[in-house]
């Protein structure tokens, strides 16, 4: 299985498809490399795809004090560096988005766009702060993250992908993500000035990030934002379909 090296942690990536402009996806704190079992296929066959476990996750390896969200963008470019990716699309998942908000800002050539799924990425407005420290009590209510991360419409129409999802989240018994640190946040402006296309997509079922927190941020920082209906935190997962359909559509945008 191939690593990245970023310092001394070895990142957990996979390469799908042979040829076609570079798309990689970061997951959330709920997930890892496989979460995008859905996605893979879908998008190999016109793609140069690749997926990878964040610092912490599944099968990287990354004391606790080493996982702030600080590192998440060095650990992106030790993957497309590894894969010989020169710039990429980035497709961010929740937690994923302070990977690829981060990149987009402080190494802007590497990164041809972002699609925000679910997230608003380390772009702090006042909205997404009042939000943040509304979540640990969100999540605590629920008893965990992965008890949030899909909708319960989901898990009574597809009982097999919701204990799919729980077996996968399973596999992330080390990771202890710190996004929280003021330093890891942005301004909407410096993500306006970097120039990178971004787009924002919603779920009206989300509870961790609903819709007119995405709303604003999307507003903020000039991207257009779509809505998949019916579908919780994790739309690519939930609605994969309707995900892809909204992550084809941004691709053809970009020309």
């Amino acid at each position: 299985m191939p690593y990245a090296r970023n310092g001394d942690i070895d990142i957990y990536y996979e390469l799908h498809g042979e040829s076609g402009p570079p798309l990689v996806f970061a997951h959330g704190a709920g997930g890892n490399a496989t979460s995008w079992w859905q996605q893979v296929p879908a998008f190999a066959a016109s793609h140069r795809v690749a997926v990878f476990d964040h610092r912490g996750f599944a099968r990287t390896l990354c004391p606790p004090e080493q996982q702030s969200a600080a590192y998440f963008e060095a650990d992106l470019l030790a993957v497309m560096d590894a894969a010989e990716m020169e710039s990429a699309v980035i497709v961010c998942q929740s937690m994923g988005g302070w990977t690829g908000v981060r990149a987009a800002v402080h190494h802007t050539q590497r990164v041809q766009a972002v699609l925000l799924a679910n997230t608003p990425g380390a772009v702090r407005t006042a909205a997404t702060e009042a939000n943040m420290k509304q979540l640990a009590e969100r999540l605590a209510a629920a008893g965990g993250l992965v008890n949030r991360a899909f909708s319960e419409e989901f898990a009574l129409r597809n009982p097999a992908g919701a204990l799919l999802y729980r077996q996968i989240s399973a596999y992330n018994t080390q990771a202890r993500p710190n996004i929280r640190d003021d330093s890891v946040y942005v301004s909407p402006q410096v993500v306006k000035a970097s120039g990178v296309p971004f787009h924002v997509l919603a779920s009206d079922l989300d509870p961790l990030f609903p819709p007119e927190v995405l709303e604003s941020v999307a507003a903020d920082i000039g991207a257009p934002v779509t809505h998949i209906n019916g579908a919780g935190h994790s739309a690519y997962f939930e609605k994969p379909h309707e995900f892809n359909a909204v992550l084809a559509a941004f691709l053809d945008s970009l020309g």
